[in-house]
């Protein structure tokens, strides 16, 4: 008698054959981390034998290259030192950075403030690889968010400057100070 039924049950049907998904999955990811191991050897071999081969200038690479990035935040900090270094400065900066009333209510006691260390601070010089080396430089970064710049020279107080953001690729114009710290 013919089966009637559109349901065999599976009877007849062609097995599969090879992998299943999960060996599939595996091996791709196993071929994924092989590749990825061979490139981060590959690279650290190579840094390595830049390294072995010429030190100083490599030296001098990546110290170009920080020199670069820190600029800009560091003649952002030079402009705030140099604003700071007299009476109209420190009222234009005063008025510009309204955050700064949260440590000084008014511009009277922001200018008492920076009359007792305006004569002590020491003029910025440019920045170089022996400043970012030996002379108290700091550039701290938050992701997306301020940017503290601190100098601690040694005659005179150190000074951390502390700006709303970071600066955006071709902007220009003075950041917003929204912290200010001299130390003695």
């Amino acid at each position: 008698m013919v089966d009637s039924s559109w349901d065999n049950s599976g009877q007849g049907a062609p097995a599969k054959t090879g992998l299943p998904l999960w060996g599939k999955l595996g091996l791709g990811c196993g071929v994924a981390l092989l590749i990825l191991m061979g490139t981060c050897v590959g690279g650290a071999a190579f840094v390595r034998h830049k390294l072995k081969q010429d030190p100083e200038g490599f030296k001098n690479k990546v110290m170009g290259f920080a020199l670069d990035k820190m600029k800009p935040d560091w003649d952002d900090f030079r402009a705030v030192v140099a604003q700071l270094r007299t009476p109209e400065g420190c009222r234009g900066l005063y008025a510009a950075s309204p955050e700064l009333a949260k440590t000084w209510p008014t511009e009277a006691d922001f200018l008492a403030a920076a009359a007792k260390w305006q004569e002590e601070l020491a003029p910025t010089p440019e920045l170089t690889p022996d400043l970012m080396e030996h002379h108290g430089l700091h550039i701290n970064r938050d992701f997306g968010g301020k940017v503290t710049v601190g100098w601690s020279p040694r005659p005179g107080p150190a000074v951390y400057v502390t700006f709303a953001r970071a600066r955006k690729r071709g902007e220009t114009g003075p950041r917003q100070v929204v912290d200010l710290d001299v130390r003695r």
